[in-house]
C-alpha cells in the first residue's frame, strides 16, 4: 500500500524527461503517515484478524468450576496480579463472562499480560511463516503449479511453524524462542496436514471463484501486467461488484471460517501439557482426546474438532468477525480520507522539470 504510494510519487518526483519535482516536505508527510498508520494497520491485520479469532476458537465456553494453576504467579510475564486471564474465567464456572465475548475484554486480557506488545504475540513466528511460505509458494508457482494447489502444499511444508504460532498465541509467555517451540514434524504432520490443506484450499477457492465470476461477467478489472493503469468502469460494474463481494463473503463464512476453526482446534490439541493457556481451554475436547501415553492419538480429529465447537461459540466467532470487518473498513476509510488529500496537495505543489 505505502510502497505503491511512494512509487507513484517517486515517478512524479524524479524523471529525466518531462517529470515532476516533489516539494521537500512531501517525503516528510509520507513518512509521518507511515509512522501513524503502520501500527494501526498491524494491529488490525495481525491482532484483530489473527490473534483474536484464534483465542475465540480455542476458548472453552463451559470451563471447569475448579481453580486451575494460576497464571498470575508468574510476575515476569503478567503485568497485573489480578489480570483477567484463564484462571479467573475458569474460577467462575460456566457463569463467568467469556474472555472473547467482546473485543474489549479480549484486549484487556492481552494487555494485562505484558502490555501493548501482547497484541502482537507470535509476530516473529508469523513473519517467519509468511516469508518461508512465500518462498515455497514462489518456487512451486515458477513450475506452473496453480495457486489452488501451490498454496496448500506450501502450508503443509510448514505445519510445524504454523502449529507453533497457534501455541504461542493461546499460551502464557515463555522464555523459549518460537523455533524452540516447534512440535515434532511427524506429529504435527499427522495431526494438521489434512486440516491445513482444507483451510488453504478454501482460502484460495474463496478468491479464485469470485474472480472467475468477475471475468465471466466481463467486469473491467485491473491488468496485473499494468499495475499503474486503472481501467475505465461503467455503471454495470457496480452491481457486478456487489455480486462478486457477496459471493466472496458467503464463501468465507461457510467455507473459510469453518476450516479455520477445525485447523486451529486441531493445532491447539497439540499444545504441551506444561504450557498454560490465557483463555479457558478444554484439552480433552469433551473427553474425545486420549493421551498418546495411554495409546491414544494425542490430538483431536477433524470430526471431533468440529463437533466439540458448540453453536454459542459459532455465534460468538461470527460476531467477532463482523466487528473485525467493521474495524478494518473504518481504518481503510480513515486512511483514504487522510492520504488522498495529501497526495493531491503534493501533486499540486510539484514542479514540472523542463
Amino acid at each position: 500500500m505505502y510502497r505503491d504510494i511512494a512509487h507513484a510519487v517517486y515517478k512524479r518526483g524524479e524523471s529525466s524527461m518531462g517529470g515532476y519535482e516533489m516539494p521537500g516536505w512531501g517525503w516528510g508527510l509520507i513518512l509521518l503517515d507511515i509512522i501513524v498508520f503502520l501500527p494501526l494497520f498491524m494491529t488490525v491485520c495481525h491482532s484483530l484478524q489473527h490473534v483474536f479469532p484464534t483465542l475465540a476458537i480455542v476458548e472453552d465456553p463451559s470451563p471447569p468450576a475448579y481453580e486451575p494453576v494460576s497464571l498470575n504467579d508468574d510476575a515476569q510475564s503478567l503485568a497485573e496480579e489480578n489480570a483477567p486471564v484463564a484462571d479467573e474465567a475458569a474460577r467462575g464456572g460456566s457463569q463467568a463472562r467469556l474472555i472473547t465475548s467482546s473485543v474489549r475484554s479480549t484486549y484487556r486480557t492481552l494487555t494485562a499480560i505484558s502490555g501493548f506488545r501482547s497484541l502482537f504475540r507470535g509476530l516473529a513466528c508469523y513473519f517467519a511463516l509468511t516469508l518461508a511460505g512465500g518462498v515455497v509458494f514462489g518456487i512451486l508457482s515458477s513450475t506452473f503449479v496453480p495457486s489452488l494447489i501451490a498454496a496448500p502444499i506450501s502450508a503443509v511444508a510448514l505445519v510445524q511453524v504454523y502449529t507453533a504460532w497457534t501455541h504461542i498465541v493461546i499460551s502464557a509467555p515463555s522464555s523459549k524462542t518460537f523455533w524452540q517451540r516447534l512440535p515434532p514434524f511427524k506429529k504435527a504432520f499427522q495431526a494438521t496436514a489434512l486440516p491445513v490443506v482444507m483451510f488453504y484450499f478454501a482460502k484460495e477457492l474463496s478468491t479464485f471463484v469470485p474472480k472467475m465470476l468477475a471475468y465471466g461477467m466481463s467486469m473491467n478489472l485491473p491488468d496485473p501486467k499494468q499495475p499503474g493503469v486503472i481501467p475505465e468502469g461503467d455503471k454495470n460494474d457496480i452491481w457486478k461488484a456487489v455480486l462478486v463481494l457477496l459471493l466472496a463473503l458467503v464463501m468465507n463464512i461457510f467455507l473459510v471460517i469453518p476450516t479455520q476453526v477445525i485447523l486451529t482446534r486441531v493445532q491447539a490439541s497439540l499444545l504441551p501439557d506444561e504450557d498454560d493457556t490465557i483463555v479457558p481451554f478444554d484439552r480433552s475436547f469433551q473427553g474425545k482426546v486420549e493421551p498418546a501415553i495411554v495409546g491414544g492419538k494425542g490430538f483431536v480429529t477433524i470430526k471431533d474438532a468440529w463437533q466439540s465447537f458448540p453453536r454459542a461459540s459459532w455465534v460468538r466467532l461470527v460476531k467477532l468477525y463482523v466487528k473485525i470487518f467493521a474495524a478494518g473498513l473504518v481504518l481503510g476509510l480513515l486512511w483514504m480520507a487522510v492520504v488522498v488529500p495529501e497526495m493531491m496537495l503534493i501533486m499540486s505543489r510539484s514542479k514540472k522539470i523542463e
